[in-house]
């Protein structure tokens, strides 16, 4: 959700203005300056509101782990357990080919659509929104598909 506004709000707020560089960065330092507040405050109410530890342990297996020696787990040999895992691998390369995918599109979106269509910087915007929307459904969709069908694999 996060992607989706941050597609559609930099265009709205920072309108192609070539002819006067003053508004545009006065629109820029909006931006940045807003972007800071809303960080600065989501920040605040992390350290507020997050606690350490929850009041019940989520599951029988953490209950028992703070009583446990930190010696019986190693991280080195957790990496090598997933590296052997087939199904871990290929969900590793898919995921990594989709997000390479989607990060190299989203990133060139603007220039690739300024490119061909003079003045549509919020039109890039509004596609980039869309891109990130449908991705976010099709996820929920795939997911609730997923639980009917129980083809996992």
């Amino acid at each position: 959700l996060g992607t989706a506004i941050g597609f559609l709000l930099p265009p709205v707020l920072v309108p192609n203005t070539p002819e006067d560089p003053e508004l545009t960065g006065h629109n820029i330092s909006i931006m940045f300056y807003g972007t800071a507040a809303v960080s600065t405050g989501l920040f605040i109410l992390t350290v507020i509101v997050i606690k350490d530890r929850p009041p019940l342990p989520p599951s029988q297996a953490q209950a028992v782990l703070p009583g446990s020696l930190l010696e019986d787990y190693s991280y080195r040999q957790s990496i090598i357990n997933l590296i052997k895992n087939k199904a871990f691998v290929l969900l590793l390369i898919s995921y990594g080919i989709l997000t390479g995918s989607f990060y190299s599109i989203s990133t060139l979106l603007n220039q690739i659509i300024i490119s061909h269509f003079k003045d549509q910087e919020l039109n890039a915007g509004r596609i980039g929104l869309t891109l990130v929307v449908a991705g976010m459904v099709g996820s929920i969709l795939c997911g609730l598909w997923l639980d009917h069908t129980k083809t996992y694999r």
